[in-house]
């Protein structure tokens, strides 16, 4: 039977490599495998096969926003007109399409999504609301909340 990514990681060394990884995603193999006891060949071999269940996703910078003009954060709650498979399929493709959604989730309560959105600002969000989320198949309602501050971003997962 072959593991997949909502596998749980057991294993203690994995679960060193994944802590370590989380930390800096930059070190090399050499480094790796001394922070968490193992050989290089034998830490390589951890990882890749880590990579290959899925339970690493990827490897990536963390981007200051502000850095590249995308320093307003808006969250949206987004209402659909109707429930079915359909209709969620439609919107969940028309959200992955956009660059400024950063995370789509189906909630249960008085929404069905909560998009987290990077805009460059107020202006931006005007504009990308009144021409693309609106416009989105079978949105019926949209909250949106601005933050104020980004009190606790980009935390690791606690394993």
């Amino acid at each position: 039977m072959s593991q997949t990514a909502t596998d749980p990681v057991h294993d203690p060394i994995d679960r060193r490599i994944l802590r370590a990884l989380q930390h800096d995603g930059r070190m090399s193999n050499v480094d790796l495998a001394r922070a968490v006891g193992l050989s290089p060949a034998a830490c390589w071999a951890h990882t890749k096969r880590l990579f290959a269940r899925g339970a690493i996703r990827g490897v990536r910078a963390l981007i200051a926003p502000a850095a590249v003009q995308c320093g307003t954060l808006v969250l949206v709650g987004v209402v659909l007109d109707r429930s079915t498979r359909e209709s969620f399929a439609a919107f969940e493709q028309s959200a992955r399409a956009m660059e400024e959604v950063l995370e789509c989730v189906l909630v249960a309560g008085e929404v069905d999504y909560f998009l987290r959105i990077r805009v460059r600002d107020l202006q931006a969000f005007n504009r990308l609301h009144s021409e693309r989320i609106i416009a989105m198949p079978g949105v019926r309602q949209v909250r949106t909340f601005f933050v104020l501050d980004e009190v606790k971003t980009d935390s690791p997962l606690p394993i």
